[in-house]
Formats: structure tokens, sequence, C-alpha cells
């Protein structure tokens, strides 16, 4: 593992040794949180995430010829995006970002040694580090990051975790409160206008231009947790939970978890609590 106080130079030289020809030298502003190199030989790239102000970028580029796998940098904000951080042995945690390319979600997924005790990253253990996306749909692309390639410096996600919470998954860019006349439990009814599914909206009042985090099938069922207009905010159990746990002392207060949220048009579900 790189130490943790590795200069910018140095980077770059690493980086550039992966490749033999790439200048791999970060390609966003700000800090540099994690860096790596993918495992296909016959096509490497280089995945860079960095912070500023409270928002991560993430780039893709060739490692041979520079060239950008995403025509913008995806951007993720701490205050909206789905932010999840778990600590143990190993540090595990997930960042989405949304591609306005791609119109998908992705997500980078790290595993990073770490030691409890100093609450910093440990300095022997395993790393991994991949990017998921789309998550929603019957074919899931992961692409994998090789082992010895992956430098991390997660530090700068504290902010993000005073901003957010490293609760689940969060999805929804408006605030979201339970209240006991908008609770409830409803089925996804009749879908046939949205082949795919339907969709979860980032936000109540949704564009052409509004991020989709999740995509819900006929029969699917979904707590209802907050009303506006004919939109519905949902809870959508997911990274393995089997339901959204929403106590009575939580109503009225913002909802924090444990489950991911967003909003769905009303008009295709049907409540049946």
């Amino acid at each position: 593992m790189l130490p943790r106080t590795l200069s910018a130079a140095v980077m770059m030289m690493m980086a550039t040794g992966w490749s033999g020809t790439a200048n791999a030298q970060p390609v966003c502003g700000g800090e540099v949180l994690f860096q790596c190199a993918t495992d296909n030989a016959d096509f490497r790239e280089q995945i860079t995430v960095c912070a500023k102000h409270h928002s991560y970028m993430l780039t893709r580029h060739a490692l041979a010829s520079g060239e950008m796998y995403y025509d913008t940098p995806l951007i993720a904000d701490a205050n909206t995006t789905w932010f999840s951080w778990s600590e143990d042995d190993q540090l595990r945690l997930e960042i989405g970002f949304w591609s306005t390319d791609l119109a998908e979600p992705v997500t980078l997924h790290a595993s990073l040694p770490w030691d409890d005790m100093e609450e910093t990253l440990a300095a022997t253990g395993e790393y991994s580090m991949w990017l998921q996306s789309p998550h929603w749909r019957a074919h899931v692309d992961q692409t994998l990051c090789t082992p010895e390639t992956i430098y991390a410096d997660p530090e700068a996600l504290w902010g993000a975790q005073d901003t957010r919470g490293p609760i689940a998954a969060f999805f929804s860019q408006d605030e979201i409160i339970p209240r006991v006349n908008t609770v409830g439990v409803a089925r996804v009814a009749d879908t046939s206008d949205h082949p795919e599914g339907l969709p979860v909206y980032a936000a109540a009042r949704p564009s052409a231009a509004t991020p989709i985090w999740w995509m819900l099938q006929p029969g699917d069922t979904v707590d209802i947790i907050d009303r506006e207009n004919d939109f519905v905010a949902v809870a959508i159990p997911t990274m393995g939970l089997t339901g959204c746990f929403l106590r009575p002392e939580a109503l009225g207060q913002p909802y924090n978890g444990p489950c991911a949220t967003g909003w769905v048009d009303s008009a295709y579900l049907e409540k049946i609590q």
C-alpha cells in the first residue's frame, strides 16, 4: 500500500508505471481520495476520485491513450448522494455517482484494511475496489481494479459522514419526513407505460434530467413515508435488508434510514395498508 502522505508527483510516476506510456496524473480537481487501474490487460483504465468542498468527482480514462470513458466527470454531493461507510477490520464504503452521459447510477465500492483503534487505514491487509453500474437491471456491469494499484486516502469522507451520516443508502435529494397521515404500504400496479419498470426518482418534481435511482417492477411492495403533490416518497430495502423498520418515534423527524428512498408517481401504486 502506498503511504497516505504520498505526494502527487510520486502518485503520477506510480500510475504511469501501470501502463508504461500514459500520463496518469489526477484528472479531477481537489484532493485525490482513490485511484486505481483496472485489471483488463488489453484495455487498462485509470479510475480517480477527487474531493472538493463536499463534492466528489469520478473520472475514468484509458491509460494508454488518455481517452475519457465519460464525457464529463461523474459528480456526487455529500448532501444528496448514496453514501455508505462501515468498519471493523475492513473499511467498506460505497459512493453513489450519477452519469449524465449514460443516464444511470455508477457506484464506487471499496474494501480497505482498517485500524479501528486509530480510525485510519491499517498498514497491511487486503485492498479491493470496483465500479458497479447499473444495479436495477438484470445485467450488472462491474469494473474491477487491480489490488496492487489501489491508492486510498478516505480522510476527506469524514466531512461527508458529518453532513449526511453513514446510515444505509440515500437516494432522495428532497427532505423526507414521515407523518401519521402519509405512511403506508403500497403495491406497484400496472406499469405498461414503463416497460423497464416504474422509475424511482431522486426528486419529487422530476424532469428529464432528474436521476432515476431504482426501477420497481409490477407486484413489488414498498413503504410509503411521505407525499408531495402527485408523487410519494418510498423506502426500498437494499444491501440485504428485508424491511425498512419505521418506528412510531421516527414520525415527524427527517427520515435517516436504514432504507434507500426516492419518489414515485402515485398513479402507478395501489395502497394496501
